[in-house]
């Protein structure tokens, strides 16, 4: 018995030592605002100034493994887009991490530690005379990347179509944005997209999305049904003014649960001809004005059918979203979907 227990001691022991190993093995880039200098090395004692200049030594790195870029709390104005590429190549256990230094349901987290983005980027021109220009905060171009944990507050820019984190090409898997905010404001800063993104494994989690037109959006992949392994899951939408989920080529599998959407134009938008049949379970969907709907890029063009199925379980109409606080972390005990988990917070706040 005691070598067995001695045994057990020696394995859990050499658990913790590849625990450790691993993340010794992290290439890590602190980023702070306020204090930092892109001459920096990128250290905690040493961040860099800008989340662009940590893209660009990350994309830039000959080294293996994971790596993470942890953003200090802050203003962080973007004057161009910030891209990953696919320079580097991570994996599902060593992936690209970029999050706040403090997260949600941190014993000392508060709304203000959210490393705040704004672009102020300069709207580049579109092919279409009539089309409104883009401008995007973040690109994703390589796979496995976690964002974690950030506030977007998309651009000021007039006739500009914002959106805040962009995946989109060819052979892109594992995309989690995770414990994000999302706070558009239709007369100041717009946001036209919060999250878009083609190919598998895009999942949305916990992440909350307040006045934006359109919020998640799963787009057209090359050819065929797209999109598998993807999701949207413990998020809340308000006030979309387009809708909180928009479906193109995205498989069957799509999961959709533990989401409270209110007062938005339409729950559901989809591609003119998509006949994909869905699972909404676990949801509260109240005072939207309509279920789903047809759209393409420039908007909705108007409510599907009977031609379109959708499998519900267990979703309530009833009740309207009450926020906790105005800074919209979380839902109060007597708000609709309160129950469901929804919003920032892993698990709900005491």
């Amino acid at each position: 018995m005691k070598n067995r227990h001695n045994i057990l001691r020696y394995s859990v022991w050499l658990l913790v030592l590849a625990v450790f190993a691993s993340i010794g093995q992290t290439e890590v880039l602190h980023v702070n605002g306020r204090t930092g200098d892109d001459a920096n090395a990128g250290t905690q004692s040493a961040p860099l100034r800008t989340i662009d200049q940590a893209a660009t030594q990350v994309n830039s790195s000959t080294k293996s493994g994971p790596a993470a870029i942890i953003v200090a709390p802050g203003l962080y104005s973007l004057e161009r887009c910030v891209t990953f590429g696919r320079g580097r190549v991570f994996t599902e256990k060593d992936r690209l991490t970029i999050r706040a230094s403090i997260l949600p349901g941190d014993p000392h987290w508060k709304p203000e530690h959210m490393p705040i983005l704004l672009s102020v980027e300069n709207p580049q021109e579109t092919a279409g005379a009539n089309m409104p220009r883009e401008t995007y905060s973040l690109k994703i171009q390589t796979s496995h990347v976690t964002v974690q944990g950030l506030r977007f507050l998309g651009n000021p820019s007039l006739r500009n179509w914002h959106c805040c984190i962009e995946r989109i090409g060819d052979n892109l898997d594992d995309l989690l944005v995770t414990q994000c905010l999302f706070v558009g404001n239709r007369d100041t800063t717009d946001i036209y997209c919060a999250a878009l993104a083609t190919g598998d494994r895009f999942v949305v989690d916990h992440c909350v999305f307040s006045r934006c037109h359109g919020c998640t959006v799963f787009w057209d992949g090359l050819e065929g049904i797209a999109g598998q392994g993807c999701g949207m899951r413990y998020c809340v939408v308000e006030g979309a003014s387009i809708s909180a989920v928009w479906t193109c080529q995205t498989a069957e599998d799509f999961a959709f649960h533990h989401n409270a959407i209110a007062n938005s134009e339409y729950l559901w938008m989809r591609k003119p001809g998509d006949r994909q049949t869905y699972r909404i379970s676990d949801c509260a969907l109240v005072g939207n004005r309509h279920f789903s709907g047809y759209g393409h890029a420039a908007g909705p063009t108007g409510p599907t059918g009977p031609e379109v199925r959708f499998h519900t379980d267990n979703v309530t109409n009833e009740g309207s979203l009450v926020w906790a606080s105005d800074a919209k972390t979380h839902l109060v005990e007597s708000s609709a979907g309160y129950d469901l988990g929804a919003g920032l917070f892993n698990k709900p706040p005491r």
